[in-house]
């Protein structure tokens, strides 16, 4: 090596570089044997790279391109698995110091990572880090395998999904993709995935890997699904990489369910989503079209798949974010009503305003009684009228388990309303109101559209209403009514305790699981 050394310098091939670097030939010698062994560096891109030929690529980058090419041009020839940005982040204090360089003269003797999911898989810098790597996290899922059924640790979960390794259990392995983060859960994906898969896994007979939004800009989505590492996977609602996901599923026949609770590809050209939806349309109905079952949360939606492979699983009450509510005992002359919901339901809401402008005034006038409204959400910020009382949204209110708990303690209402337009998307959506309501010891009016009148018996467990007419009669009724109200709620509470059981959704997804895995 030495003799090697003394050649290229008397032969002048890096004399000014050389002479310029503060790195001494004793250290070159170390450096060169590490990155050597470590192969970090594709030899072929990197000459091209420098339009050089018959050159010591290791010799050049140690001299010359470890010097001198930027983060961008290193990522083209230096092995992603050593992740520059990550480690340049994380532990260079000068940015002008090379991250390989730093790497094998210093930073692997520090403990120093490769990249995000590294946890110290690196052993040694006399093998591949490559195979050393996959070695270590080879190692660590199978010792994770033995003990956690739900695996969310990124750090674990997407090298998982870019290896090329099949690791042999006697579960079943579904990989599941969410339409959130998995930090902070909305309510869709908490409701319809988290939670049932998560209580499902209990029984040890599956491996779940979750992704979130949080995962995927870790992820390189031309490296994932290299072979059958899932036997099934769970797409929800809608991602930016679902035509991926098919072609790798049936390449390694990998099952795929599609499950949504929303009619997406009916969504108006006025809401929010539209554009993103829009955008996303023909990979969506690529993927449903290549599902081999498809879950929805409710019989209509089902029915609009127009598809024989659809499975309804519907909501259900969530008893840990939820316990139930008693009915709460009101003599005073103050009526509180509520409504809460996201800031997009402000065509929602102004079926009810002309309602309650009537309904307060006549209701003080005849019973001396003071009707409040209390919204939560359902406006945009800038909407403020006398009609109403606005609660602010708490900070991340969008984590479905933080917002529920909030609410719980937050609210004290008599009585709920749940008014909903009736259009061909909101009759889609399910009965989850009701059963919040319910469970916050709520009796609730609803509209009498079939998302509604399809659980909701009018005078019974609920009351329904078409017209103005009808929500200032039956909000009258539950006024002055105290024991209708805890009648109603009684009712209510039964039957969200009977029908909408977690228990009674895990057994669903863990026959659908089972069957399409046979």
């Amino acid at each position: 090596m030495a003799l090697k050394l003394s050649k290229i310098i008397k032969n002048r091939v890096y004399p000014y570089i050389f002479f310029k670097s503060n790195i001494n030939s004793f250290k070159i010698i170390k450096l060169y044997k590490r990155i050597k062994n470590l192969v970090l560096i594709d030899k072929d891109t990197y000459l091209n790279t420098h339009n050089t030929n018959n050159l010591d690529y290791i010799l050049h980058y140690i001299y010359f391109g470890s010097l001198k090419d930027d983060i961008s041009l290193k990522k083209e020839y230096i092995n992603p698995i050593f992740d520059l940005d990550f480690y340049k982040g994380n532990y260079l204090e000068n940015s002008s110091n090379d991250p390989l360089i730093d790497y094998v003269s210093s930073g692997f003797f520090k403990n120093y990572f490769i990249n995000y999911f590294d946890k110290g898989y690196i052993e040694n810098l006399n093998d591949t880090a490559l195979n050393q790597f996959y070695l270590g996290f080879s190692e660590a899922i199978n010792e994770e395998f033995q003990n956690n059924y739900y695996l969310t640790d990124k750090k674990l979960i997407i090298p998982y999904i870019e290896s090329n390794e099949i690791f042999k259990t006697d579960t079943i392995k579904v990989g599941v993709f969410l339409n959130d983060t998995f930090e902070n859960l909305a309510p869709c994906p908490y409701l319809r995935i988290h939670e049932p898969l998560k209580e499902l896994s209990k029984s040890n007979k599956f491996h779940f890997f979750i992704y979130g939004m949080d995962s995927y800009h870790l992820m390189d989505f031309n490296k994932i699904l290299n072979s059958k590492v899932f036997d099934i996977i769970i797409v929800e609602r809608i991602l930016p990489f679902l035509d991926i996901l098919v072609d790798k599923a049936l390449k390694h026949g990998i099952k795929l369910i599609y499950e949504t609770d929303d009619d997406l590809l009916s969504v108006e050209e006025n809401s929010p989503s539209f554009e993103y939806v829009d955008r996303c349309r023909n990979e969506i109905t690529n993927y449903i079209n290549n599902s081999d079952i498809i879950v929805t949360a409710t019989d209509n939606l089902a029915r609009r798949f127009n598809k024989d492979n659809v499975e309804v699983i519907k909501n259900y009450h969530v008893d840990s974010l939820l316990p139930i509510k008693d009915y709460k005992e009101n003599n005073s002359n103050s009526i509180k009503i509520g409504y809460f919901g996201t800031k997009t339901h402000s065509k929602d809401l102004a079926i009810v305003k002309n309602v309650f402008k009537k309904l307060k005034s006549e209701i003080k006038t005849e019973y001396d009684i003071d009707v409040v409204l209390e919204i939560i959400g359902g406006f945009n910020e800038d909407y403020n009228e006398d009609w109403f009382s606005k609660i602010e949204l708490p900070e991340n209110s969008m984590d479905f388990e933080f917002f529920m708990k909030w609410i719980y303690n937050k609210v004290d209402w008599d009585i709920g309303i749940a008014p909903l337009e009736d259009s061909y998307f909101n009759n889609g959506k399910s009965e989850l109101k009701y059963i919040e309501f319910s469970a916050l010891g709520i009796p609730g009016v609803f509209s009498n559209i079939e998302v509604y009148n399809s659980v909701v018996k009018d005078g019974i467990n609920g009351f329904l209403a078409s017209n103005d007419e009808e929500w200032f009669e039956k909000l009258k009724k539950l006024i002055i009514d105290k024991n209708l109200r805890k009648e109603i709620l009684s009712n209510s509470q039964e039957n969200i305790l009977n029908s909408y059981s977690l228990v009674d959704r895990v057994k669903q997804w863990e026959k659908i699981l089972i069957n399409l895995s046979n």
